[in-house]
């Protein structure tokens, strides 16, 4: 046989190479992402059932309106007293890049664990997307720890390990892929870091994020974050119309970014439990309009996928728009300056579908709804820094491709003039 041929057929060493990379996906990475997918099903239909038990239990008697004392409250005083400490989601994730085993201790996840949920479930302005995230990439560490441990004992069992930054992002997109119910954008935001995405790294965040998905879609279905009203073509003055969204949305989330900046330096010389009662003190002011003049509309509870889905289901109306873009921003920024823990990804959704709908009223008022979720992707990008993962997560959460090319106007706009005035 010519030797140009023989070199393009299959060797025994890279046949073994093969399937033990088809080992490490079928019977590691692929379980850790069922795990985790079906892990944050169980939280979201919990978080969904709570929130239904307070808002019927508390509301007739405003009680609602201390849930924040609780919440907020409880997440600080749980991180002070165990000593450690305020937290940031953000930089654990950064950190388990360079030592996954220093960013998640054991007791210090389930503690972490324990005040996002208190923040998230109990009145905070946050997203159960960054403590999924976290929780995920901490289950992935766990399993790599207990796998490697275990194959001390059985010596065959080393061929299936996958490294701990392999296990840490693919626990995170099993995670991910469930809360966003979209595995595409999942896999995506866990393997990008600084901005950067290589293909090598996607393949474990790719599998992870399928048997998310789909343990997901078993225990809640297959319908998506987003309930569009109407389906939306593609036209030249929508195209034109991102332009000008775009631009809002990078300035408005520069000026997020610089007032949750300027709240961290104000409060930090108080002590977190102190932090903890301010914050509490704020957002049950800021959580007032929503029980009293909107019938308990969740506009700063939570990450605020309720808002969206009301701002595209609702006529847009201007003034409303801008008022829970100014709630919203404000809650989002004191809960996190304050000790609270949680995601700023579906907040900063929150803040631009507000943003998008404003433009709905002023430039399309028959046609509401597409700048209210084009805001909603470009706003998403300019404070993350990241162009490719909102316009995919925008397209799978709203399931209509024609979006994605004004989305990609707007959120690039966004970005560039988020990245110039940072």
């Amino acid at each position: 046989m010519p030797l140009a041929i023989r070199r393009w057929l299959p060797t025994r060493s890279r046949n073994l190479r093969l399937l033990a990379h088809t080992r490490r996906l079928l019977l590691l990475v692929l379980p850790l992402g069922v795990l985790a997918g079906g892990l944050l099903a169980w939280i979201v239909k919990g978080s969904q059932h709570l929130g239904e038990f307070l808002v019927h239990h508390l509301s007739p008697g405003h009680l609602i309106l201390a849930l924040p004392l609780v919440g907020l409250l409880l997440a600080t005083q749980l991180l002070d007293r165990s000593g450690v400490g305020e937290v940031s989601l953000t930089d654990d994730i950064h950190m388990s890049h360079a030592d996954p085993y220093l960013a998640f201790p054991f007791r210090s996840s389930l503690i972490k664990a324990a005040a996002c949920a208190a923040t998230v479930g109990l009145g905070g302005s946050s997203g159960l997307e960054g403590p999924g995230k976290w929780l995920g990439a901490a289950l992935g560490l766990q399993l790599h720890r207990g796998a490697t441990a275990l194959s001390v004992r059985i010596r065959p069992l080393r061929r299936f390990l996958a490294s701990a930054r392999t296990m840490v992002a693919s626990g995170a997109a099993g995670a991910l892929a469930a809360v966003f119910r979209a595995p595409l954008s999942g896999a995506l935001f866990a393997a990008e870091h600084d901005g950067h995405l290589r293909t090598a790294h996607l393949i474990g965040p790719l599998v992870a994020a399928s048997g998310g998905y789909l343990a997901f879609a078993a225990l809640m279905g297959h319908a998506p974050l987003l309930q569009m009203t109407r389906p939306y073509g593609l036209r030249w003055t929508e195209i034109l119309y991102a332009l000008p969204l775009g631009l809002a949305c990078g300035l408005i989330a520069s000026g997020f970014s610089a007032l949750q900046a300027a709240l961290r330096r104000l409060l930090a010389p108080m002590p977190l439990r102190w932090r903890g009662v301010l914050g509490a003190l704020g957002l049950c002011v800021l959580l007032a309009p929503g029980h009293l003049r909107f019938q308990d509309l969740p506009i700063t509870l939570g990450g605020g996928v309720e808002l969206i889905n009301h701002l595209l289901a609702v006529p847009p109306d201007l003034r409303l728009a801008l008022l829970f873009l100014a709630l919203k921003l404000l809650a989002t920024a004191l809960t996190l300056a304050c000790g609270g823990v949680g995601g700023t990804w579906l907040p900063c959704a929150a803040m631009g579908a507000s943003l998008g709908a404003a433009f709905d009223a002023w430039l399309l008022p028959g046609y509401g709804g597409l700048m209210t979720v084009l805001g909603a992707t470009a706003f998403t990008g300019a404070f993350h820094g990241t162009l490719l993962v909102p316009v995919v997560f925008l397209a799978e959460t709203t399931a209509q491709a024609a979006l994605v090319v004004p989305a990609l106007v707007a959120t690039t706009v966004a970005y560039l003039v988020a990245q110039e005035w940072d």
